[in-house]
């Protein structure tokens, strides 16, 4: 039930595009940051091996790392990395990226997810918010294809989790007694669906977030971008 009613919406639609792309983990899989936070159940039994990596070792993960220093993973020996609501929390993104594009594999996939017009939230610590146009920069220069890159939520998306945040924020019993008004937030989050909604010179431009998924070049392919 708390996950109806108080989870954001940006997580929900999270948790619904990872599993509309469940079919692409496979092989090995290195999941970075991957603590569980919300109803996306990880196919770890149906791929070659599941690697939990996080930076502190309190979650007990699989390994111990910083993704802008991999050492200890060899060259293109991961099929997939999962790096959901990771970089914000990166000081060096871009040795982050150089990172798991060195451990992927050939035509490997790198799915993200990110903030953008969010709370500032430390683990352990909060350092920036890029946008549509740098990620695709940043990703684009490193000879990766974007197979996949929605924006989480525009104007009404945003207002609606910044007010489920107010409405959560309130001193309990009080903050119970506003739940009757969430259907209202449910209904204006699918206005961000409207063509008009998305084309608008203002509404259009509050983003909630990204979510990338990116394949790296094969071998054949980065031949033949390296000799035009």
């Amino acid at each position: 039930m708390r996950y109806f009613i108080w989870i954001s919406y940006r997580r929900k639609l999270l948790d619904n595009l990872l599993k509309r792309y469940r079919a692409l983990f496979a092989g090995v899989v290195l999941d970075i940051g991957g603590r569980t936070r919300g109803r996306f159940e990880k196919p770890k039994m149906s791929v070659d091996k599941w690697i939990f990596a996080d930076i502190n070792p309190f979650y007990n993960p699989d390994i111990v790392l910083d993704v802008a220093d991999m050492k200890q993973i060899e060259n293109q020996s991961v099929d997939v990395i999962c790096a959901c609501e990771l970089f914000e929390h990166v000081a060096d993104i871009e040795r982050g990226l150089d990172e798991c594009i060195r451990v992927l594999k050939s035509d490997g996939y790198l799915i993200i997810s990110v903030p953008f017009l969010s709370a500032v939230h430390a683990d352990p610590s909060d350092y920036q918010r890029w946008t549509e146009h740098k990620w695709r920069k940043e990703i684009e220069q490193r000879l990766c294809q974007i197979d996949t890159f929605v924006i989480m939520g525009r104007f009404f998306t945003v207002m609606s989790d910044h007010t489920k945040i107010f409405f959560k924020s309130l001193p309990k019993p009080l903050n119970w007694t506003v739940i009757f008004l969430l259907p209202l937030l449910d209904v204006l989050v699918r206005f961000d669906e409207l063509p008009f909604i998305q084309s608008h010179h203002l509404l259009g431009k509050f983003h909630g977030g990204y979510f990338m998924i990116i394949k790296k070049y094969g071998e054949h392919h980065e031949k033949i971008v390296e000799t035009n």
